[in-house]
């Protein structure tokens, strides 16, 4: 395909051998030169019958080199062009050269002098045809593009910074929404839960208790019942061969002691129903979830209660021991149901703890401990370990703290890093969704505006720490900082 000759252009058809190697003359060369140096562009001219180029000394000096430096040669402009945008201007080129772009124009990176690849913005046309309409002389201009590239490249990489982090925004709300919805999701799921638990709790308490009332005076019955029989068979050793005949068929003295011990064994049962009915009603109140004022040791044995089928000796491992350390706490504004969760949620996990220790150590002696204490308020065992007297001093705010720590295997730090992470679990699937200890940081932080840590060593056990302040702050502020 053939370039047709610009309309503007006028030359004649023949073109001699001569004038295929001369350029233009001298004076009109060098000021174009120094138009060309003034304007930052470097010239170039190209036959493409001869191959032979011709470089001005600015082109050159774009590039850091002298004029000696580079031959006129179309190789040596070649051998500058980075490898891997050689064959883009050899396509652009050949696509020009055969008429089908209207223009030449490239950016591409060529090699300076000092060792750098810098950015080149190339122009040209053809302005001379043989009497075939084949290309003969083509020239065009060089630019130095490099910084106009490197910030194009700031520009790019500032925007895809922007791009990540508003991706990462959006995911992180993303997440947070997931997790206000499961907890929503959850907080209607346990409402319906503890309606119904409070329900049945409430139809279990009545009969338990007048199971329970009525062992005293069963137990009295019975004794005195069995103290007529003593008497009997004291003052009337020989009693009529019916009689006799009746008491040989059952052992009196073995009914009598075993029955006092179904009585007793009976009892024990039902003050143990008991206090799982009242620890059920106390963690399912549905008054649970507005703030009121609360007694937290009230809360925690509500729940070591229920958690007892986990804490009780098993076939394949030893019960679990836990020992508690209360403190003088005062009654706390809270939200009374979710710190419940809260403890729930970490005892569990403290369980899960020794029972996978106790797997692989069989002399372990599993022990969860549970301390609680207040400390000033300006004082803050989230990160310290020092322990500090109750400031009795009138107007003197407080800070409940609530220690809760296992001797199980501990936590790798890379695990710690992440624990209160949504979805992040360590457990197998489908024994946890990940999501217990970050709703327990979203209760104890943003609906408490308290402090919930970590702390563990490998081997050794693993605490959590829980501090919160004694009175609430203003209704009005709590909405403001809730996400929930």
């Amino acid at each position: 395909m053939n370039i047709p000759e610009p309309a503007t252009y006028n030359m004649e058809a023949h073109i001699s051998a001569s004038s295929l190697q001369n350029f233009p003359d001298q004076q009109p060369q060098a000021a174009l030169q120094m138009a060309l140096a003034s304007s930052g562009l470097g010239w170039w001219n190209w036959n493409l019958v001869t191959n032979k180029t011709y470089f001005d000394p600015q082109w050159k000096h774009i590039l850091g080199y002298q004029r000696e430096e580079i031959t006129n040669a179309y190789e040596s402009f070649e051998k500058l062009v980075h490898p891997e945008d050689l064959w883009k201007v050899q396509q652009v080129l050949q696509e020009y050269l055969q008429g089908c772009t209207p223009k030449f124009e490239i950016e591409f990176r060529m090699l300076a002098k000092s060792g750098e690849w810098k950015w080149i913005l190339s122009g040209g046309c053809v302005f001379e045809w043989d009497e075939f309409g084949k290309p003969i002389l083509m020239t065009g201009t060089h630019r130095d593009i490099t910084q106009e590239k490197l910030f194009q490249e700031s520009l790019q990489q500032d925007k895809k910074q922007e791009q990540l982090l508003a991706e990462a925004q959006i995911k992180e709300k993303s997440a947070q929404l997931q997790i206000t919805q499961r907890q929503l999701l959850q907080n209607d799921q346990m409402a319906n839960l503890g309606q119904i638990v409070v329900e049945m709790a409430n139809e279990i308490y009545h009969p338990v208790n007048f199971i329970y009332d009525n062992f005293h005076p069963t137990s009295q019955y019975a004794e005195e019942l069995i103290k007529v029989i003593e008497l009997y068979q004291y003052y009337y050793p020989k009693p009529n061969s019916e009689i006799t005949s009746y008491l040989q068929e059952f052992d009196f003295s073995l009914i009598k002691t075993d029955f006092l011990q179904l009585l007793w064994s009976m009892q024990s049962g039902s003050e143990r129903l008991q206090e799982i009915v009242s620890a059920l009603r106390n963690f399912s109140n549905l008054d649970a979830d507005k703030m009121q004022k609360s007694n937290l040791h009230e809360g925690l044995d509500s729940v070591i209660r229920i958690l007892q089928h986990r804490l009780k000796e098993k076939p394949d491992r030893p019960g679990i021991e836990v020992i508690k350390e209360f403190g003088e706490l005062p009654l706390i504004d809270c939200y009374p149901g979710e710190l419940n969760q809260v403890f729930m949620n970490i005892l569990n996990n403290a369980i899960d703890a020794l029972e996978e220790r106790m797997k692989q150590d069989y002399s372990l002696i599993p022990q969860i401990f549970i301390r609680t204490e207040v400390v000033s308020s300006h004082l803050s065992l989230v990160t310290s370990n020092e322990s500090h007297r109750v400031d009795n001093q009138l107007g003197k705010k407080q800070k409940v703290v609530i220690h809760i720590y296992d001797n199980g295997k501990g936590i790798l730090p890379h695990i710690k890093r992440r624990i209160f992470e949504p979805f992040f679990t360590t457990k197998a699937m489908g024994k946890s969704k990940g999501l217990g200890l970050a709703i327990s940081q979203q209760i104890i932080v943003e609906k408490h505006h308290g402090k919930l840590r970590c702390n563990s060593q490998l081997g050794q056990g693993t605490e959590f720490v829980i501090e919160m302040n004694t009175t609430a702050r203003h209704y009005a502020d709590m909405r403001r900082h809730a996400n929930f």
